[in-house]
């Protein structure tokens, strides 16, 4: 059953402050009273959402901040040219990202899913849903441009797992570099093995 409006808005306004909560400070270094005062919510409101308390709330936050991730891999799939264009245009979102932050901010999921799995199952399952997600778009996105089907799922993966790194260090080390840097040689990698067109 869908909740009434101004529920929903109490409900995601709950999720989105401990999404950003968790993803600057840590899921065991934000309490529950962070949440509810970074949410603006009414006290009792959190347990009347989320029942199960932390950890549901943190399943929660991974799905809403991960969906938002996988609306942005859709939107700049649909702009690209090709997947060396989709994978710039994202490099220049995450630079203004992380700049806009001052290097705050990394990847919205990530902070909370190396602290929980695999020993929250439920937070653990709405990470591998996101990451699921992702893949889904990036594979459709490089099947589009006629990819070899047996490199889809090891060049979408990669793509991911570069992309993921690239921001642990580019936060960590308070510059973008790493992410020019990965994405540099992630696009030389997908110019190597994109598809040659016939009679080329």
């Amino acid at each position: 059953m869908a909740l009434p409006g101004n529920n929903r808005k109490q409900r995601d306004n709950l999720i989105w402050a401990a999404a950003k909560l968790f993803r600057r400070q840590g899921y065991s270094g934000t309490g529950l009273r962070d949440i509810l005062a970074a949410s603006g919510a009414a006290r009792g409101s959190l347990y009347h959402y989320f029942p199960d308390g932390k950890e549901q709330i943190g399943a929660a936050a991974v799905t809403a901040a991960g969906g938002l991730v996988t609306e942005t891999f859709a939107e700049l799939a649909r702009q690209a040219d090709n997947p060396t264009d989709f994978l710039r245009r994202y490099t220049d979102f995450l630079v203004r990202w992380l700049e806009a932050s001052d290097f705050r901010d990394g990847c919205p999921i990530t902070t909370t899913l190396l602290e929980t799995a695999p020993g929250s199952g439920a937070i653990t399952a709405a990470g591998q849903a996101v990451f699921a997600d992702w893949r889904a778009v990036i594979e459709a996105m490089l099947r589009q441009h006629d990819w070899p089907a047996a490199q889809i799922a090891a060049t979408a993966t990669a793509i991911i797992a570069g992309l993921e790194g690239a921001l642990l260090l580019a936060r960590v080390e308070a510059s973008t570099q790493p992410i020019h840097d990965a994405t540099q040689v992630l696009c030389q990698l997908l110019e190597e093995n994109k598809p040659r067109q016939a009679g080329a």
